[in-house]
């Protein structure tokens, strides 16, 4: 295996995995509306000059998908290269120091709007199953490179739907998602997205609060008894309490101490409130929607019907969206290898970690595939503005990735 390896990697072009990335961001695939179909169309002329099948998957208009494998035909032992083809918004295009599209290379760094989250590591996973490709005669498994539309809006035309077709199925999963160098993702947090309705009795706003019943008014009482989820805590599985406790001081040093409990207890947002119509009404009607993420050890069943208890005292809820919290154990074989190669390659001995929100990793481990993420990261800029990559680590991560593929298909 050593011989093989050091022929795959002779040929590795760094500059090629820069070069790759930089194109990627050039082609703006923002989400919304989440239009794929340009820049997968890219990656498959990129794919195809090297002779390779590649099928286009689109179960929504301009959700495009992309799907090519190489490898021992049969094989039970696939390992799938995962990452996402949509960013997020640029927001306010004033408040970027250069253009949020240029793919710029600048003072050892990478610009633009998804050079962390992910099309640097995106290039990396594409750049890796490439070189593979001459070499798939010797691989004794299936390599899988899955690029996907829509994870910035929750994944129901990309891995979602991938997964239930069969399409994205796998052994292990690596996903190239920003963790930084050091840090190997192994769990994440579910969600539960509600919107309610709070009801009130109109009236004339000259008799408040003495006639009437105000829904705002209502609603103020309802957040409060709400905020009261975020005391429960969760039971943290045997295999993940030094991991937890890693992650808890991970995100009080990034964040602060306070933040830190949100590795074992939920969170809530209040994202959206409507209500009223006029000043002087006394409003008969607020709208509520709400994020609540669930840690691991907590089921978003108990979640749900805590919020359940406190809302029918005040109105209806509706969820739309409820997604258990989900993990792979930090002895998985897929972690050992990217742990082994990560040693190798960076020279860090990489620390799993819980993440505090959540990705695509939660539909291939609903398959019970284990799934990491690992992927280069200025964690500053990352959904904000002035998003940049090490280029450094851009090239570094590719190597990991096609390591990992070598180590674990050898």
């Amino acid at each position: 295996m050593g011989e093989f390896r050091e022929r795959v990697f002779e040929g590795f072009r760094g500059d090629e995995v820069v070069e790759l990335a930089s194109k990627l961001i050039k082609i703006p695939s923002v989400n919304p509306p989440g239009d794929t179909s340009e820049i997968a169309a890219f990656v498959k002329d990129y794919l195809e000059e090297e002779g390779v099948a590649v099928e286009l998957c689109e179960p929504a208009e301009k959700k495009v998908n992309l799907i090519a494998e190489i490898g021992e035909r049969g094989s039970d032992r696939v390992l799938v290269l995962n990452g996402h083809l949509d960013v997020v918004p640029i927001g306010d295009r004033s408040r970027w120091s250069f253009d949020p599209f240029s793919g710029e290379v600048r003072d050892g760094y990478l610009l633009g709007r998804g050079a962390s989250d992910m099309k640097g590591g995106l290039a990396g996973i594409i750049y890796a199953f490439k070189r593979l490709i001459k070499f798939e005669d010797q691989l004794r498994g299936r390599l899988k490179l899955v690029c996907v539309a829509d994870e910035e809006t929750g994944g129901t035309y990309g891995a979602s739907y991938l997964v239930e077709k069969g399409k994205a199925l796998g052994s292990s999963v690596l996903i190239a998602e920003p963790t930084g160098m050091n840090l190997i993702n192994v769990g994440e947090k579910g969600a539960v997205w509600a919107k309610i309705v709070v009801k009130g009795v109109p009236g004339h706003g000259s008799l408040s609060p003495f006639i009437g019943d105000n829904a705002i008014v209502k609603s103020t009482n309802l957040i409060r008894e709400l905020m009261r989820i975020t005391e429960m805590r969760a039971e943290l599985p045997r295999d993940l309490i030094d991991v937890a406790e890693y992650s808890r001081n991970l995100l009080g040093s990034l964040v602060s101490r306070e933040a830190s409990k949100a590795i074992d207890h939920p969170t809530i947002n209040f994202g959206i409130i409507r209500g009223g119509t006029k000043v002087n009404i006394i409003p008969d009607r607020c709208e509520l929607e709400i994020d609540v993420r669930v840690p691991i050890g907590l089921s978003a069943a108990e979640v749900t019907s805590r919020i359940r208890e406190v809302v029918e005292k005040y109105g209806e809820v509706e969820f739309v969206n409820v997604g258990e919290p989900n993990y792979t154990p930090p002895n998985s074989e897929i972690v050992k290898v990217v742990e082994k190669n990560v040693k190798e390659i960076v020279g860090v001995d990489p620390k799993p970690f819980l993440e505090w929100a959540s990705s695509d990793a939660r539909h291939f481990r609903r398959a019970n595939i284990p799934t990491i993420h690992y992927g280069p990261a200025e964690m500053e800029g990352i959904h904000g503005y002035n998003e940049r990559v090490k280029v450094e680590d851009l090239i570094k991560a590719a190597k990991v990735y096609l390591g990992v593929a070598i180590d674990y298909l050898t």
